[in-house]
Parts: structure tokens; C-alpha cells; sequence
């Protein structure tokens, strides 16, 4: 689309139904969740998770735990978790550097 198609697609619009639209709703500040409060939480997470990872592998080595099950289902649990948060990570570059390229 060129400037002459968009002047005339401005023209054939009245100025009036521009108030008429809808506005963007405003962030609500109580009770909402908002992306870095999900952010946050999310990272807290893997954090849990391989923290209690290593909880149980200190605990094994001291003799402490005997079950070495469950010490290495935790160890799959962090590593599981941290991969998803790397993941969703990469997911989101790829999509902020693909708006980035994308024309104004």
C-alpha cells in the first residue's frame, strides 16, 4: 500500500467513529497476575526444584537417605524443569527478535 492509497483510505473515514472504537483496557492493578509477577514464580520454581535436588543428593551422601529412586527422580525433576524454563526462553528471543525485524 502506498501514501495516496492510505490518505484516501483516511478520507473516506470519518473522524467521529475514531472515538467510537474500542480502547485497550488498562493493566488491573488488584488480583490480576501480570507477566513478570508469572515470570518470577516460574524461575522460583526451577530454583525449588533443584534445590530440593540437591538436598536429597547431600542427604544421600551423608547416609542420610537411602532410596536412591528418589534422589534421582528429583535430580530428573530439576533438569526437566530447568530445560522447559530454557526452552520457553528460547521461544520467547526468537519471537522478540522476529518483531524486531518485522517492518513499521
Amino acid at each position: 500500500m502506498n501514501v495516496a492509497q492510505l490518505q484516501r483510505l483516511q478520507g473516506a473515514f470519518p473522524t467521529d467513529d475514531v472515538q467510537r472504537l474500542p480502547q485497550p483496557r488498562q493493566p488491573e492493578s488488584s488480583g490480576g497476575s501480570t507477566f513478570v509477577d508469572t515470570l518470577k514464580e516460574a524461575v522460583n520454581t526451577v530454583d525449588g526444584a533443584q534445590k530440593a535436588a540437591e538436598g536429597q543428593i547431600e542427604s544421600f551422601i551423608a547416609g542420610e537417605q537411602e532410596n536412591l529412586h528418589e534422589v534421582m527422580i528429583s535430580m530428573n525433576q530439576a533438569k526437566l524443569h530447568f530445560q522447559l524454563m530454557t526452552e520457553t526462553r528460547n521461544k520467547m528471543l526468537e519471537t522478540y527478535q522476529e518483531l524486531m525485524r518485522m517492518p513499521v
